[in-house]
C-alpha cells in the first residue's frame, strides 16, 4: 500500500511539474476544479479511500476488541461466595431454631394453646419476610423489569436488562402468587400442625419449611442481586426439592397439612422451569451459557457475594 501511494505521489508530482521551468499563472478556481477531476488525482484520491476501507475493522471485530478484560479472562471458581451461600443458610437455620425454640418455651410455661390465628398470621408473616433472618441481601425485583433498582454486579445503569422468555407471566402475577395463594397455604398448613397436629414450633416439620425459606433466601440473592443465571438454576432445583421435602414433613405430621402444603409445588415448578429458560436466553460475554457454579475473574480478588450484615453492600 505504500508502495502504491508513493507511486501515485511521484505521478501527480510529474504532472503539476511538467512546465516548471516558466513561471505559471495562477488557475482560477474553474481549473481548480478540473485539476482535481485529473486522472491522476482521482486516482489518488481512490488509493486514499481504498486505503481508509481497509484500516477500518468490520464492526464484529470491532466489538470483540472493545470487550472489557474480564469477558476475555479466564474465570474461576468462586469458593468463597459457596462458603457464604452454605454459611447464609446455617446462620437463618440456627435464627430459625432459636426462634422457635423460645415460642415452644413461652408457650409451655404460660400453660396456654396459642390460637389458630394467631399461628397463621406468625407463619404468613415467615412466609413473606423470613429473610429478616438471611445475612446476606435480599432486595425483590420490581414487577415491570425482573430486576433490582441498582442490582447486579456493575449496577443497574452499566448492567443490561436480562432476557426473558416469551411465556413469562405478567409482573402482577407474581405477587399475587406469592402474598395470596403461596403464603397463606403455608400459614394454613404450619397453624393446622402446631394446633392441632400437636408438633412443637421446633419441631422437625416446621424447621424444613424453615429450611426451604431460608434457600429460597440465598436462592434470591444469587438470581436477583448477583444475577448468576446458571448457579440460579441449581439454586431453583434446590428450592423445589427443599419444598416437596417439607410437604412430606408435614404429611408425615398431618396429611391434610402435607397436601395444602404440597400445592405451591405447582408453581414453583413453572418458575423453575422459568429460571431455565432465562438461562439459556442470558449467555455469558464469550457467547456460552453461564456456569452452573458460581465463578469469578482469576484477576478479580475476593468475591461479588457479600454478607450485608457484617460487610455491607457496594
Amino acid at each position: 500500500m505504500k508502495l502504491l501511494s508513493a507511486s501515485a505521489f511521484i505521478l501527480a508530482f510529474a504532472g503539476t511539474t511538467s512546465g516548471f521551468q516558466q513561471p505559471m499563472p495562477r488557475p482560477s478556481l474553474q481549473q481548480t476544479a478540473t485539476v482535481q477531476k485529473s486522472p491522476v488525482n482521482e486516482g489518488v484520491n481512490s488509493m486514499v479511500a481504498s486505503s481508509k476501507r481497509q484500516q477500518q475493522t468490520p464492526p464484529s471485530l470491532s466489538a470483540a476488541s472493545t470487550a472489557t478484560p474480564e469477558s476475555n479472562e479466564d474465570r474461576v471458581l468462586d469458593t468463597e461466595a459457596i462458603a457464604k451461600y452454605a454459611g447464609s443458610i446455617a446462620i437463618q437455620m440456627l435464627l430459625f431454631k432459636g426462634f422457635f425454640t423460645g415460642v415452644d418455651f413461652l408457650a409451655s410455661s404460660a400453660s396456654f394453646e396459642i390460637p389458630f390465628a394467631a399461628n397463621f398470621f406468625l407463619f404468613y408473616f415467615f412466609s413473606l419476610k423470613s429473610r429478616v433472618f438471611n445475612p446476606m441481601s435480599n432486595q425483590r425485583p420490581r414487577r415491570d423489569t425482573k430486576e433490582i433498582d441498582g442490582g447486579g454486579e456493575a449496577g443497574a445503569d452499566s448492567t443490561p436488562q436480562r432476557n426473558m422468555p416469551e411465556w413469562t407471566p405478567p409482573g402482577v402475577v407474581f405477587p399475587i402468587m406469592w402474598i395470596l395463594i403461596i403464603g397463606p397455604l403455608r400459614a394454613a398448613s404450619s397453624a393446622l400442625l402446631v394446633t392441632n397436629g400437636g408438633a412443637g414450633y421446633a419441631s422437625d416439620a416446621i424447621l424444613a419449611l424453615m429450611l426451604h425459606l431460608s434457600i429460597g433466601d440465598t436462592w434470591n440473592t444469587i438470581n436477583n442481586v448477583e444475577r448468576r443465571y446458571g448457579t440460579s438454576m441449581v439454586g431453583v432445583a434446590c428450592v423445589w426439592m427443599s419444598a416437596a421435602f417439607a410437604a412430606y414433613s408435614y404429611g408425615q405430621v398431618d396429611p391434610l397439612a402435607g397436601k395444602l402444603l404440597s400445592l405451591p409445588l405447582v408453581w414453583l415448578t413453572i418458575a423453575s422451569s422459568l429460571i431455565v429458560r432465562t438461562w439459556q436466553l442470558n449467555p455469558s460475554d464469550n457467547g456460552e451459557k453461564e456456569s452452573i457454579l458460581p465463578t469469578k475473574p482469576a484477576s478479580q480478588e475476593g468475591s461479588i457475594t457479600k454478607w450485608a450484615w457484617f460487610e455491607g453492600t457496594d
